[in-house]
């Protein structure tokens, strides 16, 4: 046995021995000889300055021959470089001597944190990263990171009115309006929230956007889950706007609030005051319920809401109003609820509808019913508890020809072309990406009532609709080319 061990000592001796001469290895020193790139441009979308980037990677190969040994790997910007990287496990801003040998390849590592400049607008960051081979070949990779200044507010409670000068903030913890505070949000004001962080109103939130500067809520990750899916696209990423039962008069106009685990949450209050104003805006994507409003006075009208783990839009008593809104569900992240859900209890309680009308409106997804109610008749005890009405509108629903509570409406039907997400110009479940504008074969076109429309000239994009014939939803079509 000892004999054995001996003899296998030495032929692992010289196997060693073997290995480390044909180590020995000739680098290539010919021009002809060079290195190729998974990419010859690694940038960065919008970060904020002074936050660390996420890390991207990519690929170095040498598909030729002979072995290649890099004199050294540099950025451009040298130590002044807000880029930093790892090159084949080394770290620095002048990085010698790197092997790749033949049909090999090497990783590279890159992130950036950017300085702040003094301006309010984004702004661009470039550098190369710069390999020199033995022969004194020298090729680049290019960095680009856009970036902008940003305010970070941590905790922060408004305790009297306060308006926000436009900007970008991100939020840590929560933002918090007092009772007797009115916090005042304008145009190209952008909130960024991070994980679990929202707001909570006790006072009065008026957010005052315009189309080509709308009010954001949003969550802070700019980067992206996978190559093709941005987190911007990724519902849950902060938590959503509460409205406690003491705010009253919010408003939001041209506002672009998504990707939350919940939209907009109202919670019981004063029945007799306006709790909500929502006009040309979109609430998408959530988790949970877009929407939700409870023993609430809102009204909404020229807005997008869509795609929400929970309802779209569920109305719990109160009084609801909504006027050339696109309501439609079409998330796929988890098993969902509906477009629409109404009801008049609340836990067991009576919550008496006092009102819910929907006109000229497009309430549809991908289910064959996207209308819920749960509505109760109390009798003489709470007369009209149970009152709603659609009216000049596109539904996903089961047909109620003979009920008066349906006003000349087209329903939309699985064995009717168009359906569901036939009516819209874009429902990609695959990348995550939507586009509500409709399209030339939706039976939406045209069947808004005109005693509606007129209070509203102008659809979501600011576009004149027909004095006769305008088409329900938020949107009038327009031919794709005078979109372009």
């Amino acid at each position: 046995m000892n004999r054995i061990i001996h003899n296998l000592i030495i032929m692992l001796t010289l196997s060693v021995f073997v290995v480390a001469c044909n180590d020995d290895t000739d680098f290539s020193s010919n021009p002809a000889d060079r290195l190729t790139f998974s990419s010859d441009t690694i940038s960065f979308d919008t970060l904020f300055a002074e936050t660390t980037s996420s890390t991207t990677m990519f690929l170095v190969y040498n598909r030729g021959g002979s072995s290649l040994r890099v004199s050294s790997v540099e950025l451009g910007g040298g130590a002044d470089s807000p880029f930093r990287v790892n090159v084949d496990g080394q770290h620095g801003n002048n990085i010698q001597s790197v092997e790749v040998r033949e049909k090999d390849s090497i990783f590279v590592f890159v992130d950036v944190n950017l300085d702040r400049n003094n301006g309010d607008i984004p702004f661009t960051v470039r550098d190369s990263l710069i390999f020199t081979l033995e022969s004194g070949v020298r090729q680049q990779v290019q960095l680009i990171a856009c970036g902008r200044n940003a305010t970070r507010l941590y905790a922060p409670t408004v305790a009297s009115d306060t308006t926000f000068a436009a900007g970008a903030y991100i939020i840590y913890d929560s933002l918090t309006v007092a009772e007797s505070a009115r916090l005042t949000l304008p145009a190209g004001c952008e909130l960024y929230f991070h994980s679990r962080s929202g707001i909570n109103v006790y006072g009065t939130l008026v957010a005052q956007g315009t189309k080509s500067r709308p009010v954001k809520f949003r969550g802070d990750r700019t980067d992206n889950l996978f190559d093709y899916l941005p987190y911007d696209r990724v519902p849950g990423q902060w938590r959503g706007i509460t409205f406690h039962p003491s705010s009253n008069g919010n408003t939001f106009d041209w506002c672009d609030i998504h990707s939350a685990d919940y939209g907009i949450c109202i919670m019981s209050g004063d029945t007799a005051a306006q709790r909500l104003t929502l006009t040309n805006s979109s609430v998408c994507n959530f988790s949970g319920d877009a929407l939700s409003a409870e023993n609430a006075r809102i009204d909404a009208s020229n807005t997008l809401i869509a795609n929400a783990g929970g309802n779209c839009v569920k109305i719990v008593g109160g009084s609801a109003r909504f006027v050339h809104c696109t309501i439609a569900n079409f998330y796929v992240w988890k098993q969902r609820d509906t477009a629409l859900a109404l009801h008049n209890t609340l836990e067991g309680v009576p919550a008496p509808l006092r009102e819910a009308l929907f006109a000229n409106c497009i309430i549809t997804g991908s289910k064959n019913d996207e209308i819920m109610g749960y509505l109760y008749e109390f009798g003489d005890t709470l007369p009209g508890a149970s009152t709603y009405k659609f009216v000049s509108s596109l539904l996903n629903t089961l047909p109620a020809e003979d009920d008066e509570n349906f006003v000349n409406i087209v329903w939309d039907k699985k064995d009717t072309i168009p359906f569901a997400k036939e009516h819209f110009l874009m429902i990609d479940n695959s990348i995550y990406k939507y586009d509500f504008h409709l399209d030339s074969i939706s039976s939406a076109r045209g069947i808004a009532d005109k005693e509606y429309s007129q209070k509203y000239l102008f659809d979501a994009d600011s576009i004149a609709r027909p004095t006769d014939s305008a088409d329900a939803g938020c949107y009038e079509y327009r031919p794709q080319e005078e979109k372009e």
